[in-house]
């Protein structure tokens, strides 16, 4: 009877020692417990999953592995193991999220891996450049939404003077499509009105699939295997839906551009595509399609609309828990482009205004509003990867802990503070430190780092230059700490604005 009992327990042991078991040279993290894997310690260390992400590193080292339910995930610290895993050929898939597998494909370039996403990366972002992506000529188009975010801001100071503050004003409410029509016009050669109700709801419908998606504590994220067999458990497929309204959007303009394609007088990327689209028709290898501009497209909407918006609207709220930062930014722009015209490209490039520069390069610093990157994935499915002495999984998500490293104090002091300051040697000159990586690093980097730079600047410097702003008397500070998960910002505030005399 006592052997019965010593040999179920030994059983027991071992059964629990398996359950708790990681893969051999699995990264050392949190325990892995049966079924929901290192769930409890994600949710102690903080809300969301980049708020653990500084516990991991403290305790575990620049690798650390977890199991979010029963997937595997890689956390990737510090400046020398993110530039490292950034520049690995081997290291710069994407995970195949349950999204896609709904899908049944992958197209477009944020989640497509290998040759095609080469191939289509590079035509991308060739051909964007060549209609002015992150140029100056971009510059006029610009300003011209800018001044269309000045007119709704406007509204609010009906009947007021100069120097006399506003209505209260919604912060999230103000920008509207500014950021999508410089891109739109790019992609397809025209604009949206701001009142635009259709519009308004595509955009709704990026935001809420961005806000929804799997990415770190969510049943699908854990289960993709249960997710797929039981989807109901989630809201997928009504994700899936307000995905394919969105993709319908694109395939309606992709198919007005067709009547009116001209092949030697391309108007937009969209005619550009086309015409390679026709070149390579023949070709049966051809990933040149419909299915993929369309998703390029919407790639671009779903990265470039929520990433500027949020840091637009973080640079409202540094700007008014920092009114001395507010007052710097404002004299410089004062003293050396007045009032006469609006700031503008050469004014940065020309290091005529290096605090405003400055001031833009901590707003990304503070905010990293895609606080852990897109995530990366062993590029060959079919095997494991090593990494820094650790095997990485074959189906195992990779995070860049970009938040950490943006907010390490060993490299940036007092990183809790806003202090564009830190970004000015003593001679008045911006510098460019390498562990500020905004938009990432290597083969993965943002392809719209080029738009979304001049964007943010410019709304910035443009803003500052018009309005004073401030939180509503009566009203309690607005909080810093942002809400979101793949991206973050602000929770919604409110301010007042004065046009400056």
């Amino acid at each position: 009877m006592i052997v019965d009992v010593v040999l179920f327990i030994i059983l027991l042991y071992l059964l629990w020692w398996f359950l708790l078991a990681k893969p051999s040279k699995f990264p050392p993290g949190p325990p892995n417990w049966p079924i929901v894997g290192s769930f409890y310690y994600l949710q102690k260390w903080g809300p969301f999953l980049y708020q653990s992400t500084a516990v991991m590193k403290k305790h575990y080292g620049d690798v650390v592995g977890f199991y979010v339910g029963t997937t595997p995930v890689v956390l990737v610290s510090g400046l020398d193991a993110i530039k490292e895993l950034s520049f690995r050929d081997d290291l710069a898939g994407r995970p195949k999220l349950i999204m896609h597998k709904v899908l049944k494909e992958v197209h477009g370039i944020l989640f497509t891996s290998g040759e095609m996403w080469k191939e289509q990366r590079r035509f991308t972002l060739r051909h964007l450049r060549d209609f002015g992506f992150g140029k100056s000529s971009m510059e006029s188009i610009t300003i011209e939404e800018i001044e269309s975010v000045f007119n709704e801001i406007d509204k609010s100071l009906i009947g007021k003077k100069p120097g006399e503050w506003s209505k209260t004003i919604i912060v999230h409410d103000i920008l509207g499509p500014a950021n999508i029509n410089i891109l739109w016009h790019i992609l397809a050669g025209v604009r949206f009105n701001f009142s635009d109700p259709y519009l308004k709801k595509l955009l709704r419908f990026i935001k809420d699939n961005i806000a929804q998606a799997e990415f770190g504590g969510t049943i699908e994220f854990a289960f993709p295997g249960l997710v797929k067999m039981f989807p109901y458990l989630t809201n997928i497929r009504e994700r899936y839906n307000k995905v394919q309204e969105i993709l319908e959007f694109f395939q309606t303009h992709i198919d007005e551009h067709k009547t009116t394609h001209d092949p030697d007088n391309p108007r937009d990327f969209m005619d550009v595509y086309l015409t390679e689209m026709n070149k390579r028709k023949k070709d049966p290898n051809s990933t040149f399609t419909d299915v993929q501009l369309r998703e390029i497209g919407g790639d671009l909407f779903f990265a470039g609309y929520d990433t500027t918006f949020n840091t637009i609207v973080f640079s409202i709220l540094y700007m008014i828990l920092n009114p001395g930062v507010q007052k710097k930014v404002q004299e410089e722009l004062d003293s050396v482009i007045g009032k006469d015209r609006h700031p503008s490209f050469h004014d940065r490039d020309s290091h005529l205004i290096p605090y405003n520069e400055a001031t833009v390069m901590e707003i990304l610093r503070s905010s990293t509003v895609v606080p852990m990157a897109v995530p990366h994935a062993p590029l060959l499915s079919m095997r494991d990867t090593e990494f820094r002495g650790y095997v990485i999984p074959k189906d195992s998500t990779i995070l860049l802990n970009l938040h950490q490293l943006h907010h390490d104090p060993e490299i940036w002091g007092d990183p809790e503070n806003f202090r564009p300051e830190r970004f000015i040697s003593p001679d008045g000159k911006v510098i460019r430190h390498e562990a500020y990586m905004p938009f990432g690093v290597g083969k993965r980097s943002c392809l719209g780092e080029a738009l979304a730079r001049n964007n943010v600047f410019l709304f910035f410097a443009c803003l500052m230059q018009r309005y004073s702003i401030r939180v509503p008397e009566g009203e309690p500070m607005p909080s810093k700490e942002p809400v979101g998960n793949i991206t973050i910002m602000p929770s919604e505030f409110k301010i007042q604005v004065c046009l400056r005399e």
